[in-house]
């Protein structure tokens, strides 16, 4: 994942979440095409694995985000 501002907003962070969910349900249906096809699936589950760390990433930025809101 690229590095954030660190000014990116809350708002930003949960937009970026959702199309990265959506981009991750993506993969799976496609990594699920391929696996039926007998095809090779290696390339496309490393790409689901960076779409998962990049959420995780997101995930606690939106932790840490939503903290300093209440806790400043």
């Amino acid at each position: 994942m690229a590095e954030l501002p660190e000014d990116t907003t809350l708002d930003v962070i949960e937009q970026l979440i959702d199309e990265g969910e959506t981009r991750r349900a993506e993969q799976v249906l496609l990594i699920e095409m391929q696996d039926r096809r007998g095809q090779d699936t290696t390339e496309a589950e490393q790409v689901l694995q960076e779409i998962e760390d990049t959420l995780a990433a997101l995930h606690c930025r939106r932790a840490y985000l939503r903290a300093m809101q209440t806790d400043p």
